[in-house]
């Protein structure tokens, strides 16, 4: 299945047995409100001063093909000769282009982005640094616009702090980050005074109105730019103004992640202020303080290993290997998800929940099941972003796990469908979290009873293989038997 979960910020075909797509948003269920009371915070130390001084370099940026894209267009668009285009892309075949591909786009960037650190990675993911956070106590003690808020999404009624929290839970982004983002914008969080322009559009004026829509936009990029850099799929920023500036080398993921949200926001002359030290960073120390003293490093350990996972449906049944490693939430994250639909769904278009049932691939405790959303920490703790977490998604709500359930191994967590979002078929979309990263097959193989899940040579989203011995699946939009069934046998 092809999950685009949260909204969708980039163009993506998909050509899909089941998908998900971002919920839509009326204007309509957006209802401003009076402001609470007041937060006071702490300024501390700033940052060093940057005087940029960048020597020129070719890159290799990054194209998704798209319907009606060639090869020779391609090429002629980015002024790079059509035999170097496919050399550098191991192309034998001009015409055989594929809807989704990603091409590599050399590009000479003359302009460079600073190193210095921002933030820690551990404040820009939900990480165990939030554990002890409350969004609402802080929104309630805030005087801005924020506090009293409301909006309907997806069909209920949440006030800014729930919205907050539920994006931060959703793309695994830091809270604190989303809220100084929005301060930083539009002062939300301590204005009570705002203009139609700041209400409307809290932080980009390019996006879709509301603040659950501009909220997920900043996470999703927030998101690329962390782990464009844990993944080496970000080479350069693409700056409001069309600029492109090359990624500092020596910066860290949080870092990266920041500065790309705000070059979508900028042009050159305006973003290098607004990653300096009178910029984002300023509004962030005014609200929380100095943000090292949230940090946890590392917080991946370079050594770490999966646990024991089972294919998450029972033993005998035969399911359906429908997407490969794609994003786990929105469509800008590691690649730490995959796609599996039972063989009782009919088909594109069917949204009936599956007789069938996800069963629990871990031991752990059910902390979040809402949305067609099952979160299970396996550290038996209540909190996403510590330790390892495992993510269910679509799953229906009748029959559904309970939250607060302790599972075991096989344990049933509820039937696929279509709630989460907008999904076109059932499917279970599963993903791993670790501290709150995500954790990409790319970077750590997802390994299930045995089958090691990767993504392709081709690098493209959805595409990927499973392999244990001598027995090989590939994801596929299809339900074909020897190409992408699997029977589970716990293993064997």
């Amino acid at each position: 299945m092809r999950s685009m979960l949260g909204v969708i910020v980039r163009s993506v075909f998909c050509l899909a047995l089941a998908a998900c797509h971002a919920p839509s948003q009326n204007p309509s269920d957006v209802t401003p409100a009076p402001p609470a009371l007041t937060k006071i915070a702490v300024v501390v130390t700033p940052i060093a001063a940057w005087t940029p001084t960048p020597p020129a370099a070719t890159i290799l940026d990054r194209y998704v093909v798209r319907s009606g894209d060639t090869l020779g267009a391609i090429s002629a668009r980015f002024d790079v000769a059509l035999d170097e285009l496919m050399r550098i892309n191991g192309i034998a075949n001009p015409n055989a282009l594929q809807i989704g591909q990603q091409l590599k786009i050399p590009v000479i960037v003359t302009r460079g982005a600073p190193g210095e650190k921002l933030l820690p990675d551990s404040e820009v993911v939900y990480s165990p640094a939030y554990a002890s956070f409350d969004v609402s106590a802080f929104v309630n003690q805030s005087p801005g616009y924020l506090a009293a808020y409301r909006e309907r999404v997806e069909g209920e009624w949440l006030t800014g702090a729930q919205i907050v929290q539920l994006v931060a839970e959703r793309y695994s982004v830091g809270p604190r980050v989303l809220l100084a983002l929005l301060e930083h914008q539009s002062g939300w969080v301590t204005s009570a005074v705002l203009s139609p322009n700041q209400i409307a559009y809290p932080i980009s004026a390019t996006e879709r109105q509301g603040l659950f829509s501009q909220l997920s936009w900043a996470a999703n990029r927030s998101n690329e730019g962390y782990y464009g850099k844990i993944t080496g799929r970000l080479a350069a920023f693409r700056l409001r103004d069309r600029t492109r500036v090359r990624i500092a080398g020596n910066a860290n993921p949080g870092t990266l992640a920041i500065q790309n949200v705000l070059a979508q926001l900028y042009g050159w002359d305006a973003w290098q202020a607004q990653i300096g030290n009178e910029g984002f960073i300023a509004t962030y120390r005014r609200l929380f303080g100095d943000p090292n003293q949230f940090a946890i490093e590392p917080l991946v350990p370079p050594d770490l290993k999966q646990p024991t996972l089972r294919l998450p449906w029972s033993d005998g049944e035969t399911w359906y290997y429908t997407g490969g490693p794609h994003s786990g939430w929105g469509d800008l994250a590691s690649w730490s998800a995959v796609d599996f639909t039972p063989n009782d769904i009919a088909g594109s278009g069917s949204c009936l929940a599956s007789r069938r049932l996800a069963v629990a691939a871990a031991p752990g405790k059910v902390i979040r099941a809402e949305r067609g959303r099952v979160i299970v920490a396996l550290n038996g703790g209540d909190f996403q972003g510590k330790g390892w977490a495992l993510l269910y998604l679509h799953i229906a709500t009748t029959g559904r796990v309970a939250l607060g359930a302790q599972v075991n191994v096989g344990d049933p967590i509820g039937r696929p469908s279509c709630e989460g979002g907008e999904s076109d078929a059932s499917h279970l979309h599963f993903a791993r979290l670790y501290n709150g990263q995500w954790i990409g097959a790319e970077t750590l193989p997802l390994i299930l009873s045995g089958w090691t899940i990767l993504p392709t040579a081709a690098e493209r989203a959805y595409d990927g293989t499973m392999k244990r011995g001598a027995e090989t699946r590939e994801a596929c939009n299809c339900r074909d038997d020897p190409k992408n069934a699997i029977v589970a046998d716990g293993g064997k």
